[in-house]
């Protein structure tokens, strides 16, 4: 019976031992693994087109035309005022769609201005 115990515990022991290899190996293909994506997202983000930023700039500048146009058209025909309002929310719409081309412009350049310093 003693002969039986030994053997049990060089088994328990062998056991142990692969374990640990095993966790080894997991730990290590891991770290293989967050490295990668570590690098994948420290890429920088790729800038758009300039036919995608002039369409963007566009379609900013219509739509806060149109929301401010709406609105203006909306609030003369409830209070029933000349259109008053229509033109002064139509100011407001234009003055907010420039704002907003000149913010994703300005964005625009500087994610070129970065790319070009890292290709320096």
């Amino acid at each position: 019976m003693a002969g039986s115990a030994k053997g049990s515990e060089s088994d328990t022991k062998s056991d142990a031992d692969a374990i640990q290899r095993r966790l080894a190996d997991l730990d290590r293909r891991l770290d293989k693994t967050k490295s990668r994506r570590e690098a994948q997202n420290n890429r920088p983000a790729r800038q758009p087109g300039g036919f995608v930023m002039a369409v963007r700039a566009v379609s900013e500048l219509i739509a806060a035309v149109l929301v401010g146009g709406v609105i203006g058209w909306g609030l003369d025909w409830g209070l029933g005022t000349s259109p008053v309002l229509l033109l002064v929310f139509f100011l407001f719409g234009f003055a907010a769609g420039v704002v907003n081309v000149v913010r994703a412009t300005k964005h625009n350049k500087a994610g070129i201005a970065e790319a070009g310093d890292g290709r320096s």
